[in-house]
């Protein structure tokens, strides 16, 4: 079994047979890709677009004429004409891509994914189209090699490709897309820099916090009597945007709000108790992401810092008055290639001998086992005696899609389509508690936090460790 990727020439993946047959397998399913498209894309699931041919470089798409989509207007038929023209159009060029999942539409498991969206477009419709509309997209052969090596190389890609529209063989219109594609790692390239961070990863970046907030905001919906933790924050950092995600994944999902109220009562519970026991003592909050803890609960003793990318503290900035809250400090880091108690050290009003709270919500299970040392590594040096560390986790069960739980896949499944696939876990936290010469406070699953006995919850659990 081979554990190390295989580099293959971009053009001997591009012209063989038997590397495109493994592409057209893995990726271009026709039906399961349109179902795909169709939950991704409500609107392609109420018209009905089927995605009927894919080979390298081409792409057939049809829109159906069905009640839905039957209207000559153009304010009507025209978007509609439009919005599968232009996935029409991204098709043809994701072919190009080797094996490459496009996030929202393929999941991922790594980084070897990339985005793509549109840039502009333009259309001439040259006669009302009053049957089935075949949408055709065709990129010449002699651009393949260039544009699969950007990509390959981690480069933007910027191609305007061609989109024919028939109704069986009369030409109804014809559409120019100019698409923008780039693989994750071309992305993150400037992540630490806000002059100079991609607007698209930045979105990225801030996606997944929108969604924890919107599931926190989701609670506020609630009478206050039956409230499990009160976030008057909530909504104003979740936005439309937040709440949206956080609707849409409780769609498939309907126990995950549930599990971030565990995740945030537990937490407040845990970090209160520590605050009670000390006269004073640091928090280091690892990817602070959109927490409104500490400006939401009345912990006066503590000395808050919170880590995280540039382009995250800068939204923090933005949202909270910090001339209010001056025992709180943002911490720029990448945890990927930066160690957390060098960058403390670094900071003057930081004291390691006073025993912390360290906080790492919502971060195990996105990092890979030599990541998660590193982290651990680096906490223990500045962790003096009557410190601890808070975290959650989700199950190895749960990362090998073996659990059997349709609802749990129905998360994953959408995680990584979102470009954010769990990747660790843990059937026993005993293991890392050892390895780091660390003592298990409390090891709970979010069923006992809410008293649910449902298996579901068994695979997210919260653990508390200290120092021996």
């Amino acid at each position: 079994m081979y554990n190390e990727p295989l580099y293959f020439n971009t053009a001997f993946l591009l012209h063989s047979i038997d590397a495109w047959e493994q592409d057209r397998k893995e990726r271009f399913n026709l039906t399961s890709l349109t179902e795909s498209f169709h939950e991704s894309v409500p609107a392609l699931d109420f018209i009905d677009w089927q995605i009927t041919a894919v080979e390298r470089g081409y792409a057939e798409t049809m829109l159906p004429l069905i009640p839905n989509s039957s209207n000559q207007y153009i304010a009507h038929q025209g978007p509609l004409m439009l919005l599968a023209a232009e996935y029409t159009g991204g098709l043809a060029l994701t072919s190009l891509f080797h094996l490459v999942p496009i996030i929202g539409f393929w999941p991922s498991i790594d980084n070897n994914a990339g985005y793509m969206w549109g840039a502009k477009a333009s259309i001439k419709w040259l006669t009302p189209s009053c049957h089935n509309l075949t949408c055709k997209a065709r990129i010449e052969k002699d651009k393949w090699e260039g544009l699969a090596k950007r990509f390959a190389n981690s480069n933007k890609v910027v191609v305007t490709i061609p989109v024919k529209m028939f109704n069986g063989e009369q030409l109804v219109a014809v559409a120019d897309f100019t698409y923008w594609a780039q693989d994750i790692n071309g992305l993150k390239r400037n992540a630490f820099d806000v002059e100079k961070i991609d607007l698209l990863y930045a979105h990225k970046t801030k996606t997944t916090a929108k969604l924890i907030v919107g599931l926190r905001a989701i609670e506020q919906e609630k009478t206050v009597e039956k409230r499990r933790f009160d976030d008057p924050y909530a909504f104003m950092l979740a936005g439309k945007h937040g709440i949206t995600l956080a609707r849409r994944f409780s769609i498939a999902t309907p126990q995950l709000q549930n599990m971030v109220a565990a995740r945030t009562v537990h937490l407040d519970e845990a970090v209160i108790q520590f605050s009670q026991e000390k006269s004073t003592f640091n928090v280091v909050n690892i990817g602070a992401g959109y927490d409104c803890r500490f400006w939401r609960l009345s912990i006066e003793n503590a000395f808050i810092y919170d880590l995280d990318l540039p382009v995250m503290l800068n939204e923090r900035k933005r949202i909270f008055d910090y001339s209010k809250k001056n025992t709180i400090r943002n911490i720029e880091i990448d945890l990927e290639i930066q160690s957390i108690d060098t960058v403390l050290r670094e900071i003057n009003s930081f004291d390691p001998s006073l025993p912390t709270f360290f906080i790492w919500e919502g971060g195990s299970m996105y990092f890979r086992d030599e990541n998660i040392d590193t982290i651990f590594t680096s906490i223990i040096k500045i962790m003096p005696q009557g410190s601890c560390i808070w975290f959650d986790y989700v199950s190895a069960a749960l990362i090998e899609d073996t659990t059997g739980i349709k609802e749990v896949e129905n998360f994953t499944r959408n995680m990584r389509k979102m470009g954010e696939p769990f990747i660790n876990g843990y059937n026993d936290i005993s293991v890392l508690a050892e390895k780091y010469h660390l003592t298990i406070q409390q090891d709970i699953h979010s069923g006992t936090v809410l008293d649910i006995e449902e298996d579901i919850y068994k695979h997210y659990g919260f653990c508390i460790l200290r120092g021996e």
